[in-house]
């Protein structure tokens, strides 16, 4: 699975993560913090030059993207 796919299924996980969300919600803070350090990554990648324009457009979802 790629990151970018990864990260649109925590996405789409968080905004339809049932309310109301308690204080010490490990589950959701989980999902969070699993995409931030994802977000990171593909950072990384992006900065390093290790995916190509046409990668970079493909896992973000090229025509399909939201």
């Amino acid at each position: 699975m790629s990151i970018a796919r990864r990260i649109a299924e925590l996405s789409e996980e968080i905004r339809n993560y049932p309310t109301p969300i308690a204080r010490c919600d490990e589950q959701l803070t989980a999902l969070l913090e699993e995409r931030s350090l994802l977000l990171s990554k593909l950072e990384i990648l992006r900065e390093n030059g290790k995916c190509s324009p046409l990668a970079t457009w493909t896992n973000d979802g090229g025509f399909n993207a939201a």
